[in-house]
């Protein structure tokens, strides 16, 4: 390709000594001692910042280099190839560095340029950086980058980006960069091209003002807000306050959970038709939850636990501003408060109560106190109640934190019974939950007692899946003087559990409730081994047992037993026989028929067998 007027190959001017090929391309140069430049460039730092620096000394470089692009092109030059191949030589005839060392070069499949790998030797800028005895820890090369990407882009025609990715300030051996097409870059480039580009420091400077004074207003409001919020901190009106003036303020609708993802409050137009127990956070943060819903979403921490979130509902495509932000945290930090203290109350107001209801389970109260005390706790003492005794399988990895699981079960309990407005007292005894429940405040709910203790049970679960639960349930008694005998009757009940039943009834047992209520287990086993135990060594698979059962439950009446059985007269004798036998049992021996008869009793209730 022939260059303007004929003029020489642009190889033979470098061939040139290098006095005569300055001559040719400039008119006239001047030289500027390295040592000026260099303390240029720190006054530069110091002044207008180290990115600033950065920026003027890589747009210095690029003009040098596209004045020197537009010179090389005025000579004759066979392709572009040539062309990209003498920049290194412009850059050495500047004294720039010693020497450059292409170590590759790329074009695609239509002969444009991919990617240039090159290697800088002695580059002046990382010499006298390294004067000062220290390493940085980011390439400085700034010129030669600057220089290179003018001198590219101008030849090339288009946009070319160079990035030193290793730098002998950094400690390397030389200096190394790319050159390649902005559009190759991708994110790699992150926020090197913004170096490029003149920007006015005036122009800057208004814009930073303009943002101090949003700022400022944001400030100003947030600081209202925050008076506000602290008006309804100390007027104690609970978190609905805080959430409507949340909506007054922004009018964007706003709404807060409890740590289980309930919403405890919320202010006009908030509808929620996806999951908030999946968007987990200990932080500030916007969550999409589809093209045209978003929430602001923060914490609320207390004792060092998510105990909630507050957040903001947002619409339309709608983003949050940094006002929003700054007054949901402040909005956030008073619902903590006020939630910490409704904690505090909540619980002492519990411990009163557990240690009221244990008081009379252990007989110390006299029957005028425990009247006066429940009517101050408003249990009235005349009203009927009900008892339910919750016993839970353990985990052995965690026996060291049994008291802990167990008082955040009776906080999760206290939270379902206070969603169905029961009068209740949850409390902890011998390694299980008891609830006291005044039973016109159930009766209030209009529910089965099977479909309520369900529900409690499936509650439970949801926040305690490694466990098994088991209920028994009491009767219900007239007034609260009776606690001692319902909480020995769900007990009772609790003994005859097996893991097929989950909900034991006391009404449910029949002549066993007797020896249920006997406190220690061991007893019960020894009674049931020493009226059964040869028996049930032989009877495995329990059909001599059944058969023993059914005769005793037909009135010791061979014929009604073996219609029962679907057996016949002669095998049922055999097996009678062999049970005698076995036993070592006369069964015509009425006293001692009816000892094996309870201890068959407790078997059926404890599951061992069904009949």
């Amino acid at each position: 390709m022939q260059a303007d007027l004929g003029q020489a190959n642009i190889n033979d001017v470098f061939r040139l000594p290098k006095e005569e090929a300055l001559k040719v391309f400039y008119d006239r140069i001047i030289t500027i001692p390295i040592g000026a430049r260099t303390s240029l460039k720190k006054e530069l730092v110091s002044t207008i910042g180290e990115d600033r620096t950065k920026g003027v000394f890589i747009r210095y470089g690029w003009h040098c280099g596209e004045s020197d692009a537009k010179k090389v092109k005025s000579f004759q030059w066979k392709n572009e190839r040539e062309l990209i191949e003498n920049g290194p030589k412009f850059h050495m005839l500047h004294g720039y560095l010693d020497d450059v060392k292409i170590t590759d070069m790329q074009f695609d499949e239509k002969n444009q340029l991919k990617y240039i790998d090159v290697t800088w030797i002695n580059s002046f800028e990382a010499h006298e950086f390294l004067k000062d005895g220290v390493l940085s820890d980011k390439p400085i090369c700034h010129t030669l980058c600057g220089y290179a990407s003018g001198y590219l882009s101008t030849v090339l025609q288009k946009s070319i980006i160079v990035k030193e990715i290793e730098c002998r300030a950094m400690g390397y051996e030389e200096c190394k960069a790319i050159c390649m097409p902005i559009e190759n870059w991708g994110e790699e480039l992150e926020n090197e091209h913004s170096y490029y580009q003149s920007t006015s420091m005036i122009q800057e400077l208004d814009e930073v003002t303009a943002k101090l004074k949003i700022e400022r207003d944001y400030l100003k409001l947030a600081n209202e807000v925050q008076r506000k919020l602290t008006q309804e901190l100390l007027s104690k009106q609970g978190v609905q306050r805080i959430v409507d003036l949340l909506f007054d303020t922004t009018g964007i609708p706003t709404f807060i959970e409890n740590e289980y993802n309930k919403i405890i409050a919320k202010s006009k137009n908030v509808s929620i038709n996806f999951d908030l127990a999946k968007i987990k956070s200990r932080n500030t943060e916007f969550v999409s939850i589809s093209p045209e819903i978003g929430l602001l979403r923060t914490p609320i921490l207390y004792e060092s636990e998510v105990k909630g979130y507050c957040s903001f509902l947002y619409l339309e495509s709608c983003k949050p501003t940094e006002f929003e932000y700054m007054i949901i945290d402040k909005a956030s930090l008073t619902v903590s408060v006020i939630l910490l203290n409704e904690n505090i109350k909540i619980n002492t107001e519990q411990n009163v109560k557990r240690s009221f209801l244990n008081d009379v389970l252990e007989g110390r109260l006299e029957q005028k106190e425990i009247y006066k005390i429940a009517y101050y706790l408003t249990f009235p003492p005349d009203e009927s109640y009900w008892m339910l005794t919750l016993e839970r399988t353990t985990n052995q990895s965690e026996i060291n934190r049994e008291i802990e699981v167990n008082e955040k079960l009776i906080r999760h309990i206290n939270l379902f019974l206070k969603e169905r407005n029961i009068n209740a007292i949850v409390s902890q005894r011998l390694d299980k939950i008891i609830i006291l429940i005044e039973y016109s405040t159930f009766k209030s709910l209009s529910t089965e007692r099977q479909t309520f203790i369900n529900q409690l049970l499936k509650h439970c679960l949801r926040r305690f899946v490694k466990y098994a639960f088991y209920i028994g349930a009491s009767s219900v008694v007239e007034n609260i003087s009776q606690l001692t005998i319902i909480y020995n009757e769900s007990l009772a009940a609790l003994k005859a559990k097996n893991p097929k039943k989950h909900i034991y009834y006391y009404e449910d047992l029949e002549i066993e409730s007797v020896l249920f209520q006997i406190q220690d287990e061991i007893l019960i086993d020894r009674f049931v081994n020493q009226q059964l135990g040869r028996l049930l060594e032989v009877d495995k698979d329990f059909d001599l047992t059944k058969t023993l059962y059914a005769y005793i439950e037909n009135g010791i009446n061979l014929n009604n037993t073996s219609k029962v059985l679907s057996m016949s007269i002669s095998g049922l004798r055999y097996r009678m026989s062999k049970i005698s036998e076995i036993l070592n049992i006369d069964l015509n021996d009425t006293k001692r028929i009816f000892s094996i008869y309870m201890a068959l009793k407790i078997l059926k209730a404890q599951g061992k067998f069904d009949f």
